[in-house]
């Protein structure tokens, strides 16, 4: 597995611009400055969060790699917004807190952003939060929707690593979700050898940058020091995108669930038979093509 920092960084780029070297070819950059203006920049803080919205019950997430037949949908436990941000802030801590809408329950932070007017097709109702303590984990897995995400990062930092979808196979995403089994941080080549094929794409986040990931692109996400971030969705300009995340979200997740209920563990091991037979046919032919 090879993995570079190398996703591009560009400044005051214009929607023209943007749309036709990032949006429409579904290619990840880092727009510096997206949100610069936006008061949620200076007032967005612990303390804040803390004055607003402390009394609210959360649920929290402990690490990450701990259920991998799992897609997390359901948090481990509950405890006081309040307490949890004491807890990132004394840190170091790894509980996570993550698609939180805190606009649903204090509706005037929506006044604190603009959704950017560098492409179309944000999906307003939508905008979700992300906490987490320093050295917190979100495994490898792509957004079950498809669609297009612009990740700012407001408080701590970020190493996010990207890989294209066109990886998938050796990947060894597991059928009917959105997640696998690897762990990129200890890639484990004797279990999963296709990984030796698979090429990752690495950007630290610092207080300001906006992530631009594409449709269906994978990313693991680490945090460098307590933080938080918020992400904004659009619809990807391929048709294909929105019919494949439709038929996740409306049908495959919920299969996935019921088989995963019905029978946990022989399904699971089921769906990783299929992703390594996956695998190795990805292998043969990329064989085939250098030999």
């Amino acid at each position: 597995m090879k993995i570079t920092r190398n996703v591009g960084i560009v400044e005051s780029i214009t929607r023209k611009t943007f749309e036709e070297n990032y949006f429409n070819p579904q290619k990840p950059v880092v727009p510096r400055g997206l949100l610069k203006e936006s008061p949620a920049m200076t007032k967005w803080n612990f303390p804040y969060f803390k004055e607003i919205l402390g009394n609210l019950d959360v649920g929290i997430f402990d690490e990450s790699f701990e259920k991998n037949d799992r897609s997390y949908k359901d948090p481990h436990y509950k405890m006081p917004f309040a307490r949890y941000l004491d807890e990132l802030a004394q840190g170091p801590i790894k509980k996570r807190l993550f698609l939180f809408n805190p606009f649903k329950y204090h509706p005037a932070l929506l006044q604190d952003f603009e959704f950017p007017k560098i492409c179309s097709g944000f999906l307003k109702s939508f905008p979700f939060m992300f906490f987490g303590g320093d050295g917190a984990v979100t495994r490898i897995h792509q957004d079950m929707d498809m669609s297009c995400v612009f990740l700012t990062q407001f408080e701590g930092k970020k190493r996010v690593v990207l890989f294209d979808p066109r990886y998938s196979d050796l990947l060894y995403r597991l059928p009917m979700n959105v997640h696998t089994s690897v762990n990129i941080n200890e890639p484990d080549y004797e279990k999963y050898p296709g990984l030796a094929y698979v090429e990752g794409q690495e950007v630290i986040l610092e207080h300001g940058d906006t992530l631009f990931m594409p449709a269906g692109w994978w990313h693991h996400i680490e945090y460098i020091g307590s933080g938080f971030g918020m992400s904004m969705r659009c619809l990807s300009p391929h048709i294909r995108d929105i019919l494949n995340g439709s038929l996740r979200v409306g049908v495959l997740t919920h299969l996935d669930e019921l088989l995963l209920k019905m029978a946990s563990r022989p399904w699971y091991h089921y769906k990783n038979q299929l992703a390594s037979q996956r695998a190795n046919r990805k292998i043969k032919k990329l064989q085939q093509l250098v030999g």
